[in-house]
């Protein structure tokens, strides 16, 4: 009994310094607000993309992210590239907002035009966040976006920034995401491939973008969100990011590299707290 409760004791104390993180890191990327509900970095100029990342952050901490998604719909014109309107359609998604009527424009209707030969844009990246995209938004994922994911991935299980190049670790996560969002099973060899892939990226006990070199903060997020979505996680891999938060709830980049905190810090909250897209509120 006593050995019992001491092991009891011990998952205690490693699950709650990533609870303490994640409510941390809201507080964090709360503070990054002007008084219009827009995001910047430390010093910087407030941006409509990063405003979209800190909304999902803020969900993930369990915070409101009415003033990022009121920044998105504000200036929702200004959003050109296809990526940003995606991962701005997943931001109001994720506050509980309608990404149909963002300031007067659809980005439902953005993503949907975008469909060429089969391909969401013209990346697989912008093909992968359109299926998460519409998943989120309610909208039917397109037949041939789903052909085109799962041709997208490399026999070895992952997915390339480019087709047919190496693959890497946040694709890789994210395409299992998306794979699971067409409605492919967590057990179907295209999930299972993927997650098999992903052991290739693990570093010093997180997860880095490239095989073979250092872990970051972002990678390891988006990993661990990637498993998320496939009801896995990697406790070690949550230590690690666990470990690189400062003391004002954000997270270095790498060990001592602190680079881009308020980015880095939503996509890592993300990830510690084992969410994947689409994130609802």
């Amino acid at each position: 009994m006593i050995r019992a409760l001491g092991i009891a004791l011990a998952l205690l104390a490693l699950a709650a310094p990533a609870q303490a993180s994640v409510s941390s890191a809201g507080a964090y990327l709360a503070g990054s607000l002007d008084r219009n509900g827009c995001a910047r970095e430390p010093g910087g100029t407030p941006t409509v993309n990063l405003s979209s990342w800190v909304a999902l952050g803020l969900v993930t901490a369990g915070r409101s992210a009415s003033g990022p998604a009121a920044c998105i719909e504000k200036h929702a014109k200004a959003l050109k590239a296809l990526t940003d309107v995606e991962v701005a359609t997943l931001a109001l998604v994720a506050a509980g907002r309608n990404p149909r009527n963002a300031g007067g424009r659809d980005f439902v209707q953005t993503i949907q035009s975008s469909l060429r030969g089969g391909r969401i844009g013209t990346l697989v990246a912008t093909n992968q966040f359109g299926i998460l995209a519409l998943k989120g938004a309610g909208a039917p994922i397109p037949t041939s976006a789903k052909r085109t994911l799962l041709a997208d991935q490399n026999a070895d299980g992952s997915w390339p920034v480019a087709v047919g190049g190496d693959g890497d670790s946040n694709l890789t996560a994210t395409g299992i995401q998306a794979a699971i969002a067409a409605g492919i099973g967590r057990n179907d060899p295209v999930v299972t491939r993927a997650l098999a892939a992903l052991k290739r990226f693990k570093s010093r006990g997180g997860y880095a973008l490239s095989a073979g070199t250092p872990p970051d903060a972002q990678s390891t997020g988006w990993v661990l969100s990637g498993l998320g979505s496939a009801g896995r996680t990697d406790s070690p891999a949550r230590n690690y990011l666990a470990g690189l938060q400062a003391a004002n709830g954000s997270f270095a980049y790498q060990r001592g590299v602190a680079i881009t905190p308020v980015w880095v810090t939503a996509q890592a909250t993300m990830g510690l707290a084992g969410r994947s897209f689409p994130l609802r509120p």
